[in-house]
């Protein structure tokens, strides 16, 4: 039966037993976009673009832009008009798909809890951005705090300012320990790049006395596409948003998978799946000035597990 599973995907559905739910979700997966899907991302004002560095880095970035700013004139193609972001366009997505094309898009609405998966190309031509479209599929929506954003008129940033390291200091460790939200790009070993999400209640991400992140892998669509990247090629990107100071926390290093977590607190932790994976910030960027949106959360996710303590 042909698959369009890598073998790092397969791997990790075999090892969590997943393997006949992943494949009732094939049909799922396209060569294109959705036709059902066009219409919710053309209604977006946040595109998430997972790209590479010319030093083969991956890095996650937040674009934000006026409703209408996304086009999908067919099935193939995504556009962006840069004209119409609002958001600092001196990200450093735009210097990686100069040298790099390959993007690994997520189009994320919070409020609806829903979310879209597509990987492609880029090309630059002025003012427009446009994304071939090589594979699209929708993803999860379990684990999405509900939280409206919306554009403020004339919200257009002209300059950030950046922080940058290598370590992790006190500010960037206190807003990932209390995030219940944050986004993550992956690779495969052939070099796609796949954008997706991960939420649970604060205090989720735990911060290891070595400064690596430990994040529980809870239930969700058993294709395990972000997982599957893991196993068969560790560079990971993760990007924090504080949507109300319009800052960003993107963050570039490894991963890597831990199986059979089956501690007491563990299994509680993990929602008794007992897999976790850790991350290695080898470099990170802080975005002050990033963007301005209004934002109202409303609530978590009725899915997120709550703390064994």
């Amino acid at each position: 039966m042909s698959t369009i599973f890598h073998e790092g995907q397969l791997a990790v559905q075999k090892i969590a037993g997943e393997e006949e739910i992943a494949k009732s979700r094939i049909p799922m997966v396209k060569n294109s976009l959705h036709p059902r899907s066009i219409g919710f991302i053309e209604h977006q004002v946040l595109a998430f673009p997972g790209s590479e560095d010319y030093n083969g880095h991956i890095w996650l970035s937040l674009l934000v832009g006026e409703r209408g700013f996304i086009q999908v004139p067919s099935e193939q193609e995504i556009k962006l008009d840069l004209s119409k972001v609002t958001s600092n366009l001196d990200d450093i997505f735009f210097k990686n798909i100069a040298t790099k094309p390959t993007v690994g898009l997520l189009f994320h609405e919070a409020a609806r809890r829903a979310r879209y998966r597509a990987w492609g190309t880029a090309r630059k031509e002025g003012n427009q951005l446009s994304f071939d479209i090589k594979l699209g599929y929708p993803s999860c929506p379990k684990h999405i705090q509900r939280e409206v954003i919306e554009i403020r008129k004339d919200s257009k940033i002209e300059v950030s300012t950046y922080e940058k390291g290598t370590i992790l200091g006190e500010l960037e460790k206190e807003w990932i320990s209390h995030a219940h939200t944050f986004f993550i790009a992956t690779q495969t070993k052939k070099g796609d790049i796949e954008s997706s999400h991960r939420g649970g209640n604060p205090g989720f991400i735990e911060i290891q006395e070595n400064g690596h992140l430990r994040v529980p892998d809870y239930l969700g669509n058993s294709m395990f596409s972000t997982l599957g990247n893991i196993y068969e090629n560790p560079k990971a990107a993760l990007l924090f948003v504080d949507y109300k100071k319009g800052e960003t926390l993107q963050l570039s290093g490894t991963a890597e998978l831990q199986f059979n977590q089956n501690s007491n607190e563990d299994f509680h932790t993990s929602g008794e799946t007992g897999r976790f994976w850790t991350f290695e910030t080898k470099q990170w960027i802080r975005t002050i000035n990033h963007h301005v949106v209004h934002t109202e959360f409303l609530d978590f996710s009725p899915f997120n597990i709550p703390s064994a303590h």
